[in-house]
């Protein structure tokens, strides 16, 4: 009797909690993204292969099923994705994707930049709520560009680390009113 009563209750919350399994995976997702973040495919590999031998994918897994999957299905909202977006946006062969996180006063979009299948550049921006300043980082063929955008009584001045694009440093490219 008791080992049916004890099934019976492991049933009953398995499918309780277990309602949620197909949601965002959002905190995999990150888990993830994180990875694939690492630049050189060689060393990318070794991380893939640590996360799974230190159970790191295993335990987000089980994570977004138990716990934040099924806070999704009764909720509605996931707390894990809180805050982040992903879209994209193609024309004439030109895709972008985006990637629109907030957290702390601090709005981050991701620009992944691709023509046809082939990836082109990646535009990352840090917009502060508050000053209304931003930082922008441009990354093409290898090589970085810095861009910030100031807020001041005058209009927004934008300024640039590129080459050709400035004289001496960094100095302000434009000034809008």
């Amino acid at each position: 009797m008791k080992r049916i009563t004890a099934a019976i209750v492991a049933m009953a919350i398995a499918m309780v909690s277990l309602q949620g399994c197909y949601g965002k995976m959002a905190l995999t997702k990150k888990v993830y993204r994180v990875n694939g973040e690492v630049n050189d495919k060689f060393l990318r590999s070794l991380v893939s292969w640590a996360f799974i031998i230190v159970p790191v994918y295993q335990i987000s897994v089980l994570a977004d099923i138990v716990i934040f999957n099924t806070i999704e299905f009764w909720s509605g909202t996931n707390p894990v994705a809180q805050g982040e977006k992903e879209f994209q946006y193609s024309e004439n062969g030109e895709t972008y994707k985006i990637h629109a996180r907030k957290s702390a006063g601090v709005i981050t979009y991701t620009f992944n930049h691709y023509r046809g299948d082939t990836y082109l550049d990646t535009l990352t921006i840090d917009w502060d709520i508050k000053t209304g300043n931003s930082l922008a980082l441009l990354q093409k063929d290898g090589k970085a560009t810095h861009f910030q955008a100031v807020l001041g009584k005058g209009g927004v001045a934008v300024t640039s680390s590129a080459d050709g694009v400035l004289y001496r440093g960094q100095e302000s490219v434009a000034l809008y009113n």
